[in-house]
């Protein structure tokens, strides 16, 4: 997968971030997948934010996968109604709530 981006004042980084984080998290053996990030204008704020998704990576991976989400973007999934307040499991509500307090105090 190639990821282009030019300028992140014009363009949100999350339109960078998400698809990166939805790749690491899809069901697929990882030695068959590659992912490009081209940034024509090198952006220090680029890389600081591929720096802070790849920190986050490490928590929103293992919670796809465990749970087996069909959204792996972070920021479409907490878009909708994804309060787990129905969930059937508490462990489920906990990881929940862990990975929304990290998304909002970034």
């Amino acid at each position: 997968m190639l990821v282009t981006t030019v300028d992140p004042v014009l363009e949100p980084l999350i339109a960078t971030v998400n698809p990166i984080l939805s790749l690491l998290a899809i069901d697929y053996p990882v030695d068959k997948l590659a992912c490009y990030v081209s940034d024509n204008a090198c952006f220090p704020l680029t890389f600081y934010s591929l720096v802070e998704a790849s920190k986050f990576a490490k928590l929103w991976v293992p919670f796809c996968k465990k749970y087996n989400l069909q959204v792996q973007a972070p920021f479409r999934y907490f878009m909708g109604d994804s309060e787990p307040l129905n969930s059937p499991s508490s462990e489920f509500q906990k990881d929940w709530l862990k990975i929304k307090a990290r998304i909002k105090t970034k």
